[in-house]
């Protein structure tokens, strides 16, 4: 799993986001603490693949704070976004 992929943990009901990771642990976005961040172990985490619209939704819901310190993050999910809504 690489940076910037969404996985499934049991820290949260919702996808989380890889921020960072260590070694052994990813630095993942955590949904109900409005987005800020856990070191959760490698081995409980999941990949999972999401459409561009829920990605988005996601991170939406994390705050102002969240969209100031990622706005790569967003920009790159916007276009991913636009390229699926022209080619579908």
């Amino acid at each position: 799993m690489n940076i910037n992929s969404f996985i499934i943990s049991p820290n949260s009901l919702k996808p989380s986001l890889i921020i960072a990771e260590s070694e052994l642990q990813y630095l993942v976005t955590i949904d109900e603490f409005n987005g800020d961040y856990k070191w959760i172990n490698k081995y409980v985490c999941d990949s999972i693949n999401i459409s561009p619209e829920e990605e988005l939704s996601i991170l939406s819901n994390y705050g102002q704070w969240f969209y100031n310190q990622h706005e790569d993050i967003f920009q790159e999910i916007i276009l991913k976004n636009l390229y699926y809504y022209f080619n579908n």
